[in-house]
């Protein structure tokens, strides 16, 4: 069985885009609560006439919507509202991050299936298996695993299993990043990433700048028969900030592909085309396995789009009186208006520009067109930077390319749009009576979900000349229902004594049938989002202690009673080097040691030095953030041989943590920053898988943080720690030059901040060089808990 071939539309175009050339689905931002939230993005009356527009196919096509954004406490009624629209619309799937958005759905929309986002960082089968059991039907595994990983996970899980094929790559692993949010004030996990990766840094030891973390697009094309192999139900493509014609031009490579309709010689034409739309160099990132070489997966002397490479630069002429001419050798047809770009020296962006003349080799007239294998001469607009000779020249924009992807515009008459409404229609000497009901998919608290208007018209009917032609006239009245709201369903025409309906009689009977279905489907729905914001603010009952409260609460704490304070080290470090780099280590009351993933003696070996360095001191171990599906086993071991032991205080800091503890018998007490608590339904549902707390996450803003105090779960505020900015398997592209040690790198952004990128359990860590420190301003906050962390200060 083929795979399904899931393509992006950041608007309403791009979506019919991918439709047209092939697509079986596409994913759709909305305005609010979306990852790329400066995409198009639709509305809702857009994503009603696009799921109209799928269903049109055969089979039919299917919308997903992104909801994969964290949601702050003061955006959580908001997202009642979004959800309840979307609940009427009934898209085939929900894109989630924030884990109380889910178990705001799970608990009030059933009817809409919970897709999990890579922003939720899945890597191993603890972590599908986790997400299942949270009713999760789809899980977007993180990029950075191997086929082999990828086909373990499908074989073992219960749930569709969907990987990124094609797009731009993020260096850090998603949903952990924090370098635009912390760096920039634009969070990543908010839809406001600053693209920080791919800004330019200067190392020590060298001159000019460099783009250490700007990784190559990623591509599985070339390895498509393997990945279909896996067995993975659908292939995502990225690209939702992307153009309608970089959609449709992506959509009819791969659909073209997964069907074998390709030759070598079109599929080189395909891959240039897509190319000149946009592209970036491609990788297969870490698909057949990992590689030792950092440059196979990034590009760290240009950035942005570079188009399909067509030649190199043969001379620049001079002509006094008609200017420069960059002169090439085109493998590609060109014509008037394509875009042009060429590397430049000192890397960066390409020097770009349109054709605007153009003329072949010793003719001194210009052309519109030119073939493929011509030599060319293109007119260099004024400014234009130095060009040596050999330098790639590349078409980044096609004329060509621009007409073979036409886009067929849809009309909303095409369309059947809107709820179905099914009427019953009694004729009789007295008059017509209507029943008009809609019966909806979606689960109704409130009771039946159906809405019903019965209307009686009152008049004399006289006997019909033709009785027969009387449904027909009934049916023309009624299939125009005019507003996109409701479309007719199943029409009963009851007609004993053939009756004759005269047609404007039908038409206010149909008039008054939708504005009472208007009226009684508004009431419904503000009747229906009153009780779920009654039970979500509601702290009574059963759901007691996981429930979430709408209003603001903060309780205050008594002057004479501080703060508890706990210490989160890796237990790989020496007591010794924490004691001298930290001044609080004295006042912590608790110290968490997080473990790598050694095996078990050296662990223990490490565990037992802390525990005569720290007597008395309560201990809490802390599994890794993360753990790929080939570290697992040896953490598992571990973890097991730990617990046999006795210990039994924990901390996870994702839900494949939580899981793996759950099979030994432990419930984890803490939550560590990355389950991100940005609201109190998050909080419930931790507090509903046993969590007891939770450290906020640094980019979790003072309001935020304020509005989960006296919560399901007691918060922990971050008053000390070297952010983690990146957190990436990918070493970044740095020579040992600008080394300050084997493992460790320092450099500097253009406003002149430094980092340092080091290794830690087999990760690459990027952090700013100074602390995020919070330590005086929470003595006056009502936090029962602070945390002072150190585990991702490396050298520092």
């Amino acid at each position: 069985m083929k795979p399904e071939l899931l393509a992006p539309a950041g608007g309403y175009d791009a979506a019919l885009a991918a439709f047209q050339y092939g697509a079986d689905a596409v994913y759709v931002g909305l305005p609010r609560f979306s990852a790329r939230a400066e995409a198009d993005n639709l509305s809702l009356e857009q994503l009603r006439l696009l799921l109209a527009y799928a269903h049109t196919f055969t089979p039919a096509k299917k919308v997903y919507v992104t909801f994969n954004t964290l949601v702050p406490e003061a955006d959580f009624p908001g997202t009642i509202e979004l959800l309840l629209a979307l609940d009427e619309l009934g898209p085939d799937g929900v894109i989630i991050q924030d884990l109380g958005v889910a178990r705001l759905i799970r608990e009030h929309f059933p009817n809409l299936t919970l897709h999990a986002s890579t922003q939720l960082a899945v890597h191993n089968l603890d972590g599908v298996l986790a997400l299942k059991s949270l009713g999760f039907k789809r899980v977007v595994l993180a990029r950075e695993l191997t086929l082999a990983e990828i086909q373990k996970l499908v074989q073992e899980v219960g749930v569709e299993i969907e990987i990124f094929v094609h797009g731009a790559l993020c260096y850090s692993t998603s949903g952990l990043c924090l370098f635009s949010a912390m760096m920039q004030e634009r969070s990543g996990n908010r839809g406001r990433c600053a693209y920080c990766c791919r800004e330019g840094f200067s190392c020590e030891g060298e001159k000019g700048t460099r783009y250490p973390f700007s990784m190559k697009d990623l591509s599985l094309a070339p390895i498509l028969d393997k990945v279909v192999a896996t067995g993975v139900h659908s292939l995502k493509i990225e690209g939702r900030m992307k153009s309608p014609l970089y959609v449709a031009c992506l959509s009819d490579y791969y659909r073209k592909k997964l069907d074998n309709r390709l030759t070598q010689q079109a599929e080189a034409q395909l891959i240039q085309d897509v190319q000149t739309v946009f592209s970036r160099p491609w990788t297969t990132l870490y698909a057949e396995g990992r590689t030792a070489s950092p440059e196979t997966v990034i590009d760290p002397v240009a950035i942005g789009h570079r188009g399909a490479r067509i030649g190199e630069v043969d001379a620049i002429l001079n002509e006094q009186e008609r200017g420069r001419w960059l002169r090439f050798k085109t493998s590609r047809a060109l014509e008037k208006h394509d875009g042009i770009q060429v590397d430049l020296p000192g890397g960066g962006k390409p020097f770009g520009f349109a054709v605007t003349q153009m003329r072949l080799k010793g003719r001194p007239q210009t052309v519109i067109t030119a073939p493929a294998g011509a030599v060319v001469e293109l007119a260099l607009p004024e400014g234009v930077p130095f060009i040596p000779q050999s330098t790639p020249v590349y078409c980044s924009a096609s004329q060509a390319v621009r007409r073979r992807y036409e886009m067929r515009s849809v009309r909303e008459s095409e369309l059947k749009i809107g709820l179905p409404v099914d009427f019953e229609i009694v004729l009789s000497p007295d008059g017509m009576r209507l029943v008009a009901t809609v019966s909806h998919f979606m689960k109704c608290e409130t009771g039946d979900s159906s809405v019903r208007a019965e209307i009686f018209s009152p008049m004399v009917l006289e006997k019909a000349k033709q009785p027969e032609r009387t449904p027909e006239a009934v049916r023309k009245a009624f299939e125009r229902l005019g507003e996109a709201a409701w479309t007719l369903g199943t029409l009963t025409v009851k007609d004993p004594d053939g009756c004759y309906a005269p047609a404007s009689k039908l038409n206010e009977l149909r008039r008054l049938a939708v504005a009472r279905l208007d009226e009684l489907w508004d009431a419904r729905r503000t009747a229906r989002l009153a009780h779920i914001c009654q039970q979500v603010a509601s702290l009574e009952g059963e759901d007691a202690c996981h429930a979430v409260a709408l209003r603001r609460r903060m309780p205050s704490r008594t002057e004479d009673k501080a703060a508890a304070r706990t210490l989160k080290v890796r237990a790989a470090r020496a007591f010794s080097d924490v004691s001298r780099s930290s001044e609080d280590f004295a006042s912590c009351e608790r110290l968490v040691l997080l473990l790598g993933h050694e095996p078990y003696e050296q662990v223990r070996q490490q565990l037992s030095g802390w525990k005569a360095a720290c007597p008395g001191l309560q201990l809490r171990l802390a599994l890794p953030l993360m753990s790929r599906e080939t570290e697992r086993q040896t953490l598992r071991d571990t973890v097991r041989r730990l617990v046999a032991e006795g210990w039994r205080d924990w901390e996870c800091a994702d839900l494949a943590g939580w899981y793996l503890l759950k099979q030994q018998g432990i419930t984890p007490l803490t939550a560590d920053w990355s389950l991100y608590v940005f609201n109190r339904m998050a909080a419930a549902e931790l507090a509903h898988l046993g969590f007891h707390s939770c450290v906020l996450s640094p980019e979790c803003d003072l309001p935020t943080a304020l509005a989960l105090v006296g919560g399901p779960l007691q918060p922990e505020y971050l008053v000390y720690q070297h952010v983690p900015l990146f957190i990436s398997e990918t070493r970044p592209c740095m020579d040992q030059a600008s080394s300050t040690g084997a493992d460790a790198f320092t450099f500097s952004d253009r406003r002149g901040r430094g980092f340092v990128t080091h290794e830690l359990d087999n990760r690459w860590i990027t952090t700013s060089d100074q602390p995020l420190d919070r330590r005086d301003e929470a003595q006056d906050l009502p936090f029962a808990a602070t945390r002072i962390d150190l585990s991702w200060s490396g050298i520092l």
